[in-house]
């Protein structure tokens, strides 16, 4: 069956790529006002597309059983798939020494291939669904497990009729007979007898790795070759944000501190560079005015550095333009009782070193802008949790020390949720959230809402 779905599904996206040469090829005539290709040679540039299309099919596609896996997870296989579609057609050009191939063709094919092929997913997917909550392709499970891990896997399936999954029964383990909402079959001890009396296509293990019973359930079931499915507990779940690694013949499960792949701190990275570059270039008549305004206040230095605490907790001087008198720091020390923000953090509203000039670029947010120098330089990113002073962290409980695992940042959760509104708990509370959830798009999502945030002046003083 398997073999089918591939064939199946390789004469599918075959077809999607022919019907995605010839719209493409109408859409650049429209374009154009002319044919795309030399008279003659449409053919022949058809036949090496297809070719190198097909190629990539055969070797990189993948169909995977579409009742376990995510949409994403196919999505995924089509851009891959297209992308070394792209380099195999190419290199062909190249070896061929083809001349005269449209590179508007060659990008509008790829895009209509992508969607293409990514619409055919979604319908097979939906087609599917229905057929198997009208009782079609239905698979059966037996669960062995502790009663939470297996009443979550039922909970699961009654929620996606779709997967065309069927619950036979609970198998107990440790004498437990309350098993959730299935059909008791006895407890772990005869479980190689259950499997043989009653036919199943699969076991869900609802037990953690650790579990004594866990080994034996799945080496029962492949002596008897049933398909096996390991729920994940709370340590286990790290094996999804992990990856094996093979060095110095010593097999290891590699689990990063941070959700963070290689290829999306790359993309962070060159984002921070390019618009601090574009930032600082277009502001820098503001920076004249502002550096003008804070020297007519009290003539005093413009700008304002401190130590913070950056990535992995090294230090680097932070630059704002100065909004406070020059001995701030100094008095800081007598204003520690009036504090207004709990945790190891000084805030207070109405801090009496502020300047006239001062109170305006904090309301403004216009004092942080040196800090796209930070950015530039490699010490800060754009979004990122708030640098800390030395002495915060210092008194940091030590789950707090996970905002040290990333950048700190011009913009973050915090600010544009309110700033010196929100508490010291739930500021960290955002933090780590951020953190733990981040992705490029979350990134661009804050950079967004933090231009409202800023022009509202929520919370800041």
């Amino acid at each position: 069956m398997r073999t089918n779905a591939r064939a199946l599904g390789i004469l599918t996206d075959v077809l999607t790529c022919i019907l995605a040469f010839v719209i493409v090829y109408y859409l650049c005539w429209f374009i154009r006002g002319h044919p795309i290709f030399p008279r003659g040679t449409c053919l022949y540039f058809e036949t090496i597309m297809l070719v190198s299309w097909f190629a990539s099919l055969v070797f990189t596609a993948e169909y995977p059983n579409r009742r376990i896996t995510a949409y994403r997870d196919e999505l995924k296989i089509v851009l891959r798939v297209n992308v070394i579609s792209v380099l195999l057609f190419a290199f062909a050009m190249f070896a061929l020494k083809v001349h005269g191939m449209s590179r508007l063709f060659v990008i509008l094919d790829f895009a209509v291939t992508v969607v293409g092929m990514s619409i055919n997913r979604i319908i097979i997917r939906l087609v599917l669904s229905e057929l198997r909550k009208s009782g079609w392709d239905l698979r059966t499970r037996i669960i062995v497990g502790t009663r939470e891990l297996a009443e979550r896997y039922i909970l699961a399936v009654e929620d996606a009729p779709g997967t065309g999954i069927r619950v036979l029964g609970f198998v107990g383990v440790d004498g437990n007979r309350h098993g959730p909402s299935a059909p008791y079959l006895g407890d772990v001890s005869s479980f190689r007898d259950i499997i043989a009396r009653i036919s199943v296509d699969g076991v869900i293990v609802a037990l953690p790795l650790s579990h004594p019973e866990a080994r034996r359930v799945v080496q029962e079931c492949q002596e008897q070759g049933i398909a096996v499915e390991l729920m994940l507990d709370e340590f286990t779940s790290l094996l999804d944000k992990g990856g094996l690694v093979y060095s110095m013949n010593v097999p290891r499960l590699y689990v990063p501190g941070i959700p963070h792949s290689s290829v999306a701190i790359i993309w962070k990275r060159a984002t921070d560079v390019v618009v601090s570059v574009i930032a600082l270039a277009l502001f820098s008549p503001l920076f004249v005015l502002v550096a003008i305004a804070i020297k007519l206040d009290d003539r005093g230095p413009v700008l304002f550095s401190q130590q913070r605490v950056g990535l992995r907790g090294r230090m680097f001087r932070m630059y704002k333009f100065r909004s406070m008198v020059i001995d701030a720091e100094k008095r800081k020390q007598e204003l520690l009782e009036l504090n207004e923000m709990s945790g190891p953090v000084f805030k207070l509203k109405n801090d009496p070193r502020i300047t006239r000039v001062g109170r305006f670029l904090r309301k403004t947010s216009l004092d942080e802008l040196p800090q796209l120098w930070n950015v530039l330089k490699g010490e800060m990113s754009l979004v990122g949790p708030r640098p800390p002073l030395p002495d915060e962290v210092d008194r940091y409980d030590y789950a707090h020390r996970k905002r040290l695992s990333v950048k700190p940042g011009l913009t973050c959760l915090w600010q544009i949720s309110g700033r010196n509104n929100v508490d010291f708990d739930e500021w960290m509370h955002l933090d780590m959230d951020y953190i733990d959830n981040w992705s490029y798009v979350n990134d661009l999502k804050i950079l967004i809402r933090t231009i409202p945030a800023v022009l509202r002046k929520d919370g800041a003083s």
